[in-house]
């Protein structure tokens, strides 16, 4: 119920407000109400000090019940345990040097430059503007006991990660040694781009054990057409005035043949032809085609006579090297180109054989100055 004001009209006795009777049982209700609720708050706040004397109960026995607690654990934790072994609070929070040690392990730099002239194991330092592109600014290193070593990231290279046992690394050398495991059955078929490895090794070996061997005998024209492998591989055999020759391999031509041709005799020639020259270092030679040779050459250094050898003066023995050897002994014609201070001849000497001749000069008289010039005729085949 709500209080219920009294109707007291416009002006003194005008008889427009309520009656007496009526304005006293108003204010008879308006005190009912006012002690109606004024017992309401008396009951609430009673109910307010019960609960606050039950909450003070409670609190007290927590109290108590801390302080037993606190008794207890400081007979358990000895006070010298206090921030050695067991960590306790400063200001509501654990110091740093009562938490583990990986909590700070990892230490910040602005470079490397910054970092401690002596590090410690098991921390790690970051040099945060010593990175080697904008995507890794920072490095990270260990101290390994004497010195501060790179930490690759990510990792730097396949060489900071070591391979497993199973999955190896690629090298040449195992792919040299790798075996043939799982090699299919052998196919006589071309290799396509598509194949793998082992389809194509199976094809390759397939088409070469298709081919013809050396002691078959083909039945189908596919394999050398019916002749054995022998037949192809025979070397060529000359004909003679009463045999026929047959085919075969052409014999192959020694260091010297390259300008000779092979007969039907089997045997490698020069033909009926023009004279070959042959010149080099030694001289000159001509080849004729019947196997005629003729060498010539001239001595490049002058000699004297100028050992006596009885009536007449001789000069020292001058060798010449034919520039093609001969097949039999060669006739020697010893000449002078020329010759000053005396008239001087020339003998072949005894030192002659089929790839040289030995030629000495002599005069009438002393110091006789000359050049030999030879010319040999034999022959070459």
């Amino acid at each position: 119920m709500s209080i219920v004001p009294i109707d007291v009209g416009q002006e003194p006795n005008d008889e427009t407000g309520d009656p007496l009777r009526d304005g006293g049982i108003k204010i008879n209700a308006n005190f009912a109400e006012l002690d109606n609720r004024t017992a309401a708050a008396q009951a609430k706040a009673e109910q307010g000090v019960a609960d606050a004397a039950a909450a003070r109960t409670k609190a007290d026995q927590g109290i108590a019940d801390a302080a037993v607690a606190k008794a207890k654990a400081d007979a358990a934790v000895p006070a010298v345990a206090l921030g050695t072994s067991v960590a306790q609070l400063v200001n509501g929070v654990v110091p740093a040097s009562q938490l583990p040690s990986f909590v700070d392990d990892v230490l910040e730099f602005p470079a490397r430059a910054d970092f401690p002239a002596i590090g410690e194991t098991g921390k790690i330092y970051i040099a945060i503007n010593d990175g080697d592109s904008p995507t890794n600014p920072t490095r990270q290193y260990r101290w390994s006991g004497a010195a501060y070593v790179l930490i690759p990231s990510s990792p730097g290279s396949t060489d900071q990660v070591p391979e497993g046992a199973t999955n190896q690394y690629f090298s040449a050398a195992r792919v040299r040694s790798t075996t043939l495991a799982g090699l299919g059955a052998l196919v006589n078929a071309a290799i396509v781009a598509g194949d793998t490895v082992l389809q194509a090794l199976a094809k390759l070996q397939g088409q070469l054990n298709a081919k013809l061997g050396r002691s078959e005998v083909a039945t189908d024209s596919d394999k050398l057409g019916g002749q054995p492998a022998a037949f192809y591989t025979a070397p060529f055999v000359g004909a003679t005035a009463s045999t026929a020759g047959i085919k075969g391999l052409v014999p192959a031509p020694a260091a010297g043949d390259q300008l000779k041709f092979l007969g039907a005799d089997g045997l490698y020639r020069i033909p009926d032809g023009p004279a070959e020259v042959v010149t080099n270092a030694n001289g000159t030679a001509v080849k004729f085609p019947d196997g005629t040779m003729i060498c010539y050459a001239q001595g490049g250094a002058e000699k004297t006579t100028s050992n006596p050898n009885g009536s007449i003066w001789a000069g020292n023995d001058d060798t010449f090297t034919y520039p093609v050897p001969f097949k039999t002994l060669a006739g020697v014609i010893p000449t002078v180109a020329y010759s000053l201070n005396a008239y001087v001849w020339c003998c072949v000497g005894a030192g002659q054989d089929l790839v040289k001749c030995t030629i000495n000069g002599f005069s009438g008289g002393s110091n006789g100055k000359y050049v030999i010039r030879y010319m040999a005729i034999g022959r070459w085949k």
